[in-house]
């Protein structure tokens, strides 16, 4: 009996960790990592902003509607290296769809989602960055999850300079 439990729980794990593929980042010497969780929305959507500026309410609407922001960037050639094993290993497990790609200045982007409620929104938005900053090596991983709208994130990313992101304003042109 023991058995089958044991065979059971080592079958169903790849379900239960698929969302924890890149959390083991976190702690890793060479890798830069910011976690934001839905927590962290919620207090800064209390921040209390001028109603009369429609920018900062637009703002607010977005953030408190994300769930989680994961943001992993590494210049190791070994950390690089687990990143793109990772990486090829979520997008072939997941429901992701390509939205699109971008080869620019040393640097190759990848845009992918999962479809929202519409064709504004989608509920995670993946990108995943290989290249060189300054002539060194670089890979970065963003994972947003939540009601997203995509015509707002790209105000989002902005403010949290992550490398390659400026390149969702032309994402939201395309979709």
């Amino acid at each position: 009996m023991n058995r089958i439990i044991i065979t059971l729980l080592l079958a169903l794990a790849p379900l239960f960790s698929q969302a924890q593929n890149f959390e083991k980042y976190e702690n890793m010497k060479d890798v830069d990592a910011m976690v934001m969780t839905s927590k962290m929305f919620k207090m800064l959507a209390k921040v209390d902003l001028s109603e009369s500026d429609p920018e900062a309410q637009e703002y607010m609407k977005l953030i408190e509607n994300l769930d989680r922001i994961q943001i992993y960037k590494s210049s190791n050639p070994d950390v690089m290296q687990k990143m793109a094993t990772d990486v090829q290993a979520y997008l072939q497990k997941g429901s992701l769809e390509e939205l699109m790609r971008v080869k620019d200045d040393g640097q190759n982007i990848k845009f992918y989602s999962v479809p929202g409620k519409n064709d504004n929104y989608v509920k995670e938005l993946f990108m995943y960055l290989q290249g060189s900053n300054s002539n060194k090596p670089m890979t970065v991983i963003l994972s947003i999850t939540g009601d997203i709208d995509l015509s707002q994130l790209s105000k989002l990313t902005a403010d949290l300079k992550v490398p390659g992101a400026e390149k969702l304003k032309d994402a939201n042109k395309k979709s």
